[in-house]
């Protein structure tokens, strides 16, 4: 019965799809959406309660929502929680989120469990195609993803006009990590000298709790400084973002 109740509920998700819904609340490290390519990542299994339903093998019935999945990735401990904490009993969900419902947070998720190997046999190429998909729907810890992977060659060609666009993008959604990694690929000489002044207002105006981030942000700040007069800089820091 709870098998059956848990494919009629993916099943629903699935037909769900079609149907325009609001984007999920991503916390974290994101601010306000300016992109409209982000009104792809939406998950339609945000309002459906699944809390009843029991995985197989005496899992917990607390399963991932797409809130606390994205921050785990946004924190970077998916393999602690996964594996570690969780022992791998909601892969199977994971998966079925990921491959039916195509939620780009557990399509991301399932692309670097499968890339890593965790609670799954290894498979990159299945990988880095769910981590392209989640890039391609808007999701941006994917996009930042992939601006490493073609900038350093990783499973695939080097093209630094695709991880420029991939990083540029996710920074244009709100991810703070992109927003570090957008001006330190300024500052090292990629891009062009006309994206110095977005890229200054948006890390500018972006906070940052660790004091890694902190640093590193203080730093890139001083660099783009450089390529910028002081009416822009000033106005930059004059300007309230409405979020």
């Amino acid at each position: 019965m709870r098998l059956n109740c848990k494919i009629s509920l993916i099943a629903l998700a699935v037909s769900l799809m079609c149907v325009s819904a609001p984007i999920s609340s991503y916390a974290a490290k994101y601010e306000v959406v300016t992109s409209t390519k982000a009104m792809v990542a939406r998950d339609t299994l945000q309002g459906i309660d699944m809390s009843t339903i029991s995985n197989s093998g005496g899992a917990s019935t607390e399963m991932y929502t797409a809130d606390r999945m994205n921050a785990i990735v946004e924190n970077t401990d998916l393999v602690s929680v996964v594996k570690d904490q969780d022992k791998c009993q909601f892969t199977s969900d994971i998966e079925d989120r990921a491959r039916l419902v195509k939620s780009p947070v557990f399509m991301y998720a399932w692309g670097v469990m499968l890339l890593n190997g965790t609670c799954v046999t290894q498979d990159r190429d299945l990988a880095i195609g769910y981590i392209r998909k989640a890039a391609d729907n808007g999701y941006a810890p994917a996009m930042v993803r992939m601006s490493q992977f073609f900038e350093r060659g990783l499973y695939m060609g080097k093209n630094m006009n695709m991880s420029e666009q991939y990083m540029h993008t996710a920074a244009a959604l709100g991810s703070k990590t992109a927003r570090l990694g957008w001006a330190d690929m300024l500052v090292r000489g990629y891009g062009t000298p006309a994206l110095y002044e977005e890229a200054y207002g948006w890390l500018y105006h972006s906070e940052y709790e660790d004091n890694y981030s902190k640093a590193k942000k203080a730093y890139l700040e001083s660099q783009l400084k450089k390529h910028l007069p002081p009416n822009v800089i000033a106005r930059n820091e004059a300007f309230e973002p409405d979020y």
